[in-house]
């Protein structure tokens, strides 16, 4: 089933569900049924100016000089670092300060990310937008200007090195910074990216932030660095605002990731997309959104009861990369009398919204003996393992380790399924490390994590 939809008369936007009707089993019983919709989009024509507000976290650990092997071993053997355990697992800790030879040619993250912004500086056209925001103890505007201001952008960012970083990392005091900074100027594909290595002091804000920013058609996309961030805020923050969520192991990676996130800025051709369920029947209950691709996460939704009504917000589409979505439903039973053929019922009507165009099509389902399509199968092992790594960090964040690795155990055994053979050693790795140390390993958990989303990149 496929209908299309024309934006600013250029853009060509399409639905398209898998099965054309969903199958349910003429039983009495409630049931779950599955479909796949997949949302895609195109259009000619020049790319769309960026407004982009870009948050830099400028705290104390982004300014750690980032030693090399050698340098490393001339501070273990000048007494300057030794091994210690640490929770039974041993790690390396300076024992003094990193002497200034060392540190003038060893550049820390923020110097990684100053070069980032510096490289980026060339790429922008002269109707782009661009806000910098340093995220310390406070939220500090350091430049905000058009593209053709190209000293200015660079001062800004050569202002990053010289702030007072403070104790603590206040990133949604940034995030409002960003929104504010954005809500100036609408045209165009508005964009925020937030960068950081470590922890803010309060991460529900940002998510209530990532939902005011997705009402408002913003995209937020999270660069997470190293091996100690939170990775399930910052991915959540991406999901919730249909922004890309990235993972950067290693700081002299920060200016490829920055310039990436511009390059997909370049190639939206649908801003702000929709999807809107409404007449929805009694007895029918949308139970989980998965996305498949263009990465693989459980979604949250908008839901008013009184009208039956479900949204969701998808952020932008780029060109040739359409948003794949595995629906689950609790469906109704069949009817008591159905016709030979089979009892057809709506369970909803989708609607794509990009601007003001739109398209709508029903989700239909019939209750007749079937066989699964593979692709549904296959969809929703996927949407069950990363649900399972979702509850497991869950359980981490309260305390419940045994809980996490069971969960994560359990995961393991849907990869193997699924026969991503090492994501499954990765699972049952992490597992082991939170039913002995109460900790997971750190970078390898976050690898975990964003390797699990990578998993929708090679969806077809």
């Amino acid at each position: 089933m496929q209908n299309k939809l024309r934006y600013n008369q250029r853009v060509s936007v399409s639905i398209h569900i898998l099965p054309l009707e969903m199958p349910l089993h003429p039983s009495t019983g409630v049931q779950v049924g599955y479909a796949i919709v997949t949302i895609a989009a195109d259009a000619g024509g020049a790319a769309m100016p960026v407004n982009w507000a870009v948050v830099a976290d400028a705290s104390r650990s982004m300014r750690i000089p980032i030693v090399s092997e050698a340098q490393f071993r001339d501070l273990v053997r000048a007494g300057g670092a030794e091994e210690v355990l640490v929770d039974g697992v041993p790690v390396w800790q300076l024992t003094t300060s990193v002497p200034e030879a060392i540190r003038a040619s060893a550049p820390s993250a923020l110097d990684h990310t100053v070069r980032a912004l510096h490289s980026i500086v060339e790429r922008l056209d002269r109707a782009d937008q661009i806000a910098l925001i340093a995220s310390t103890e406070q939220a500090l505007l350091l430049v905000a200007t058009n593209g053709a201001e190209r000293a200015s952008l660079l001062a800004g960012a050569s202002r990053l090195a010289s702030l007072d970083p403070g104790e603590t990392t206040d990133l949604a005091a940034s995030m409002r910074l960003a929104l504010a900074q954005i809500g100036q100027h609408r045209n165009g594909v508005s964009r925020m990216m937030l960068l950081t290595d470590g922890f803010t002091r309060d991460g529900e804000a940002c998510v209530t932030l990532a939902r005011e920013a997705a009402a408002r058609g913003i995209s937020v996309s999270t660069l997470g660095l190293g091996g100690e961030f939170q990775d399930e805020l910052l991915t959540r923050i991406a999901d919730l605002s249909g922004g890309r969520a990235v993972y950067v192991r290693q700081a002299d990676a920060i200016p490829a990731a920055v310039a990436a996130e511009l390059e997909a800025a370049r190639q939206v051709v649908a801003r702000s997309l929709q999807l809107t369920l409404t007449h929805i029947p009694q007895g029918t209950v949308l139970r989980y959104v998965t996305r498949l691709s263009p990465s693989l996460a459980p979604l949250e939704w908008e839901e008013d009861p009184t009208q039956r009504r479900i949204l969701l917000h998808l952020g932008d589409l780029e060109r040739g990369k359409p948003v794949r979505l595995l629906f689950e439903f609790v469906a109704p039973p069949a009817p008591l009398r159905p016709p030979v053929e089979g009892a057809r019922v709506r369970l909803a009507t989708l609607t794509a919204q990009s601007g003001s165009a739109h398209v709508a099509t029903n989700l239909v389902a019939q209750y007749a003996r079937h066989t699964p399509l593979p692709a549904i199968l296959d969809a929703a092992g996927r949407a069950s393992a990363v649900r399972l790594q979702r509850r497991a960090a869950a359980a981490m964040t309260v305390g419940d380790h045994a809980g996490a690795a069971q969960l994560l155990h359990a995961a393991a055994r849907r990869f193997v399924d699924l026969g991503e053979t090492e994501l499954a050693e990765a699972c049952q790795h992490e597992a082991a490390l939170l039913a002995t140390t109460g900790q997971d390993s750190g970078a390898g958990a976050r690898a975990l994590t964003y390797a699990t989303r990578r998993l929708g990149e090679y969806e077809t």
